[in-house]
């Protein structure tokens, strides 16, 4: 907490151990385009190798 104290609960909040945490481990940390438009984990994060869906014009509702 921001006044240093540390607070131990008395049941687990969490199960993998403090400093173990992985968070993008499976996802890769993107390219070194900056300008490119993906985001970090895309396309692998979309499900989908093709990358970001294009559409010719806004489809209508």
């Amino acid at each position: 907490f921001r006044n240093g104290m540390l607070k131990r609960f008395k049941f687990p909040i969490r199960t993998t151990e403090e400093g173990k945490a992985q968070p993008f481990d499976h996802y890769p940390t993107g390219d070194d385009d900056l300008k490119s438009p993906t985001l970090m984990c895309e396309p692998a994060g979309l499900n989908t190798e093709k990358g970001p869906v294009k559409m010719d014009k806004v489809p209508t509702l």
